[in-house]
């Protein structure tokens, strides 16, 4: 008796709230002040939990109340949902749940739905494919405002014809549809001619997680091998309502072992006559289809499931997605067993569009080592001596010209990691990759530029004029751009490994001819000093240059984002101290205006090798 009274006790507060809660919309759709914040949050969670029953419920329809008169409250707020196995998306919901409630109602109903938008961006509901009056479509500007953060918005319509639709946000609809602001409005027949022993929903949708394009598909919010099969005993007329609610993809359903009928399109019933025996049906966005079919097959368990095969993968992997089954009562259920005993992936052991196999091992670390000696072609300026002091001028403003566009380039390079990975966190990836990508950034570029300063002031003679010498100057130098041309070899070997081999050959050739120019670079502060030898100009090559070749070898086996912002800062860092230090040397020797003319076509020479480079697809 008394667990009789609480329950009556509780459901008489509940009205209460929905009393207060319906008085609380104004006719600007602002929430009412007064409304007391507990009030509010219990109501909330009561209709949270009313929502996660039916999800839980799901493919199977939530009962019709009674009453002519159907009321929703349906909350936009964000919550965390597990789209496939380890995959947490933080979703937008109405009510806690994707897809959001089901509005199952009779033909004839009167229908109220009163939006609360508890998301920071504001979001309407259109309510596709249903009969309303234009002020309660849901678009903004030709039907009403947007709906703010904080406020409510109260739709009413009478629900006129059976079928099955949608209804969706309409507000920023590429990004909030593949959110999760979506669910199913089905309106029962209120004489209904056929019968069916089981009515199911199939919500189709689609989701970007870390992508700008949709990579994960789910079944009623779900990706296999989370989805739930659809039970049927011999004999049952099995009712489908399929929904395409994909922000961009189609769709092409394929059920194993049945026939079906499309007995309804977008909520319109076909006559018996026009149905055709299916197996596979299409979807695009937008779509409803209702099929139907008798399960007169063997029992057992029965594959459904989308023939877009990419639709078949959770991202890169799979069986996953758009797959679930038609399970017979009183067979093994064998929905899950496939996500075990099946494989699927994207290819990754050579380029997917030509086919081609990784290149030979020794064909690469042979192509790496002349992308890395081609350093050596510019570097004999270093064996000059009888030049004029304007002559020594304008090279080292050469070389300096060529430091700043490698530097510019080298900082180029290493942010586009970084950007990267800024976008995916705001797509959902997770922060680490891109919070760890900087602090590399950071942390290679300071290691890179303070290396050098401690390095001059401990090891590397200083000239009576008090300037960093020529061989030292130089050998800074080789060291800063062998850090840069490390990251240049990875490039190719990684291409070379994934099979782009005409990628890898054009990127061989085009940072053979930029080394060239960097083997300029070195060379400028030996010009005219006397220290240019053999030996010095083959120990400077091999600084420079060999970092080339090592690249190329740990590209074809390893290469992460981050040892290539790690290297290339670190060069940057280098580069910035070398150019100082090459400044300083250039305002010792003089000529200032020949000096400016030089720093400009160096720099126009490492733009023109780097044209060169981009010609060819790096």
């Amino acid at each position: 008796m008394k667990k009789r009274t609480r329950s009556m006790l509780a459901a008489l507060a509940f009205v209460l709230i929905t009393c207060v809660m319906g008085s609380a919309a104004r006719a600007d759709g602002a929430l009412a002040p007064s409304r007391p914040a507990a009030d509010y949050e219990q109501f909330r969670a009561a209709a949270e939990a009313a929502a996660a029953r039916d999800f839980d419920a799901l493919p199977s329809l939530p009962r019709v109340t009674g009453g002519k008169v159907k009321t929703f409250y349906i909350f936009a707020e964000a919550k965390p949902w597990e789209v496939a196995p380890g995959i947490v998306r933080q979703a937008w919901t109405y009510n806690g749940t994707v897809p959001g409630p089901t509005i199952h109602v009779r033909q004839g109903d009167r229908v109220r739905v009163i939006l609360v938008n508890d998301l920071h961006e504001p979001t309407t509901i259109h309510w596709h494919g249903l009969t309303v009056d234009p002020e309660m479509d849901g678009v903004p500007g030709m039907s009403q405002n947007a709906v703010q953060p904080g406020q409510t918005f109260t739709y009413e319509f009478t629900a006129s014809d059976p079928g099955t639709y949608i209804y969706h946000t309409h507000y920023d609809d590429l990004n909030q549809l593949d959110l999760g602001l979506y669910g199913a409005v089905v309106v029962d027949d209120a004489r209904p001619i056929e019968h069916y022993d089981r009515d199911y929903l199939m919500l189709i949708s689609s989701w970007r997680i870390a992508s700008d394009t949709e990579n994960y598909f789910s079944i009623n919010g779900k990706s296999y091998p989370l989805t739930k099969p659809y039970i049927v005993k011999s004999g049952d007329r099995v009712r489908i309502r399929e929904i395409d609610i994909s922000g961009t993809e189609f769709h092409t359903m394929h059920l194993h072992g049945h026939r079906f009928q499309v007995i309804a399109i977008d909520g319109q019933p076909v006559r018996p006559q026009n149905r055709q025996s299916m197996v596979t049906l299409a979807l695009g966005p937008g779509e409803t289809r209702d099929i139907a079919f008798r399960a007169n097959a063997k029992p057992g368990t029965w594959m459904v499931h989308c023939h877009v095969l990419d639709h078949l993968m959770n991202g890169p992997v799979g069986p996953g997605g758009l797959m679930t089954s038609v399970q017979y009562e009183n067979a093994r259920d064998r929905t899950g067993l496939t996500a075990a005993a099946n494989v699927m992936k994207m290819g990754t052991g050579g380029d997917a569009q030509s086919g081609f196999p990784p290149m030979n091992q020794t064909t690469v670390y042979i192509l790496g080592a002349i992308a890395g000696l081609t350093i050596f072609f510019g570097l004999p300026f270093a064996a000059l001596k009888r030049i004029s002091k304007r002559g020594i001028a304008l090279m080292n403003a050469i070389a300096i010209g060529v430091l700043f566009f490698l530097l510019f380039d080298i900082l180029r390079q290493a942010g586009e990691p970084i950007q990267d990975a800024l976008h995916r966190m705001q797509l959902g990836a997770p922060r680490i990759e891109f919070w760890g990508l900087l602090g590399i950034y950071l942390g290679g570029f300071g290691v890179g530029l303070l290396s050098l300063v401690f390095f001059s002031r401990s090891f590397m003679a200083k000239s009576p004029l008090g300037i960093v010498s020529p061989m030292s100057l130089a050998t800074m130098i080789a060291a800063g751009i062998g850090l840069h041309n490390f990251s240049e070899g990875l490039a190719i070997g990684q291409s070379a490994a994934t099979g782009a081999i005409q990628l890898a050959l054009l990127l061989i050739i085009g940072f053979g001819l930029h080394n060239m120019t960097e083997g300029f670079g070195i060379a400028a502060p030996l010009a005219g000093s006397g220290a240019g030898g053999a030996g010095s100009i083959v120990r400077l090559g091999l600084i420079g240059g060999a970092p080339t070749f090592l690249g190329t070898v740990t590209g074809y086996h390893f290469v992460s984002p981050a040892l290539s912002v790690l290297f290339l800062t670190l060069a940057a860092g280098a580069i910035i101290y070398v150019i100082s230090e090459m400044t300083n040397v250039g305002a010792k020797i003089g000529f200032k205006t020949l000096a400016t003319v030089g720093v400009f076509i160096g720099f126009a020479i490492g733009l023109g090798t780097d044209l060169i480079l981009t010609a060819a697809g790096a």
